[in-house]
């Protein structure tokens, strides 16, 4: 079976996760380091710590690659989350910002300059392209769906701007989703943060495997099969 660019990633990306574990493994200090982000003086600071959430969100979504940024919302509001229950709110709306913006430059990339995607991917947003044409109804809560998950919306985002999806229902589907999953991490629902530093090195290394793998998976599964097969039962049971 021949291995194709994504395959090569994900080796990659585990070879570099092992590097990292045996490092942690053998530096004490490094080990530290990992457990104490959110006590360096940046995310001490709300100001400082606004910001760096808000480029490295930005970053994260304009990247092609999924990106695992959301551990900079927990080190930005873990500081103050038993000080203020309002600054957490602050931070998920300043991070969601960034992504959104982020995430944008996929639709834009639909509108008018999707020369620079691979044949293979294109062979694949044109599929969501005709699925989107064929199911509008579908398109906010795909929208949604894709934001609220740290896959990339770019299989979302870019067939919406090549079929000319309204611009101002992308933004508020691809915000509201983004909202809810900064959200998550930045009121640290079921304790999520400990998994990506501040208790354990070790949950936190875990955290990143699980969250390659798990990224990994989403990518080779075509979701867009599953959603058919979903709404051709669904259909068969109506008639």
């Amino acid at each position: 079976m021949k291995l194709k660019r994504i395959d090569y990633i994900f080796v990659f990306l585990l070879i570099v996760l092992t590097i990292i574990s045996i490092d942690f493994l053998l530096n004490k200090a490094h080990r530290e380091a990992i457990e104490n982000l959110s006590k360096y003086p940046p995310f001490q600071n709300l100001a400082s710590g606004l910001l760096i959430t808000f480029l490295v969100c930005l970053i994260g979504n304009l990247l092609p690659i999924p990106t695992p940024y959301t551990f900079v919302v927990c080190f930005s509001s873990l500081p103050f989350l038993h000080l203020n229950l309002i600054i957490p709110m602050i931070v998920a709306l300043v991070a969601s910002l960034g992504c959104l913006f982020g995430e944008l430059g996929g639709y834009f990339v639909g509108r008018g300059v999707s020369e620079f995607i691979s044949e293979e991917q294109r062979k694949k947003l044109k599929n969501y392209q005709q699925f989107l044409v064929e199911h509008p109804k579908i398109a906010p809560f795909a929208i949604f769906f894709a934001a609220l998950t740290p896959i990339s919306d770019d299989l979302i985002t870019i067939p919406l701007g090549l079929i000319k999806y309204s611009l101002k229902k992308t933004i508020f589907w691809c915000w509201l989703g983004k909202l809810g999953l900064m959200l998550i991490f930045s009121y640290n629902f079921l304790k999520i943060c400990s998994l990506l530093g501040g208790e354990s090195w070790i949950l936190s290394v875990v955290s990143l495997y699980v969250m390659v793998i798990f990224l990994y998976a989403m990518l080779k599964i075509n979701l867009l099969d599953l959603v058919k097969k979903y709404i051709k039962r669904k259909s068969n049971k109506k008639l």
